[in-house]
């Protein structure tokens, strides 16, 4: 299958670009610069190619879909994974220009991503989605992190709305990954002390959730949940017992 990844040279996005090179499968993604993408593709081995993308940029996410397909043809698999966290401060102390950033890439890219992948799997005649969740997409409300928040309940509506659109297209759809707390730059940024002690609980490393999402994205599931209900009730249980 021909995989595309938007934010692939970083956290949870490399880790499923070389899950999937891994596995056999063409994968197409894209950085911020050439040398965020330079520094990605260390001992990467498999039939890839990546792109200089600024997913803000509606012409950007074009163009590197369009490389992408002359390369390596039509596109199985389109995961918007791009995305920023905030500075741990309340709504109030954000200034204009960090609140423009946060939306632009988090809300304005995926949509894009998602607008312009459609388009092309309309034309193939299949294809799927996916557009990651977050702290915020189950209505969990935590202060300092509500920008952040808004943009990843705004996703869950999102392809809500997207699927109802797509109900005649049955080859196509739009899913959803939830990879929980993952120790990644964007996860550990500006996390205080309190934050901390949860993630010790509850964070996972990009090795343990990468082959997650891609079994589920391989078997076709629509809803990708890393953390389940059933995980995080067993590791407070146990969480006295382990080493910290």
């Amino acid at each position: 299958m021909h995989i595309f990844i938007t934010g692939g040279t970083r956290g949870i996005g490399n880790g499923l670009v070389r899950e999937f090179l891994i596995r056999g499968h063409l994968v197409s993604f894209t950085g911020t610069s050439q040398k965020n993408i330079d520094n990605s593709i260390k001992e990467l081995n498999g039939d890839y190619k990546a792109y200089v993308c600024d997913v803000r940029n509606r012409k950007s996410i074009i163009d590197a879909m369009n490389q992408a397909v002359d390369s390596f043809g039509n596109i199985d698999v389109w995961i918007n994974n791009a995305g920023v966290s905030q500075s741990k401060l309340d709504v109030s102390e954000l200034n204009e220009e960090e609140i423009k950033r946060i939306v632009d890439i988090n809300v304005l890219g995926t949509i894009s991503g998602t607008s312009i992948a459609l388009n092309q799997m309309k034309k193939q005649g299949y294809g799927i989605v996916y557009n990651l969740e977050g702290l915020g997409s189950n209505d969990m409300v935590i202060p300092k992190t509500v920008i952040y928040g808004s943009t990843k309940r705004l996703i869950t509506y999102f392809c809500k709305g997207c699927n109802k659109e797509l109900k005649d297209d049955k080859r196509i759809s739009v899913g959803t990954i939830s990879p929980g707390m993952v120790f990644t730059d964007l996860l550990m940024n500006d996390m205080d002390e309190e934050s901390l002690k949860v993630a010790k609980i509850l964070g996972n490393d990009v090795s343990y959730v990468a082959p997650i999402i891609v079994n589920g994205i391989l078997k076709g599931q629509k809803k990708i949940k890393v953390l389940t209900t059933i995980k995080i009730i067993w590791r407070f249980m146990t969480s006295m017992f382990r080493k910290k």
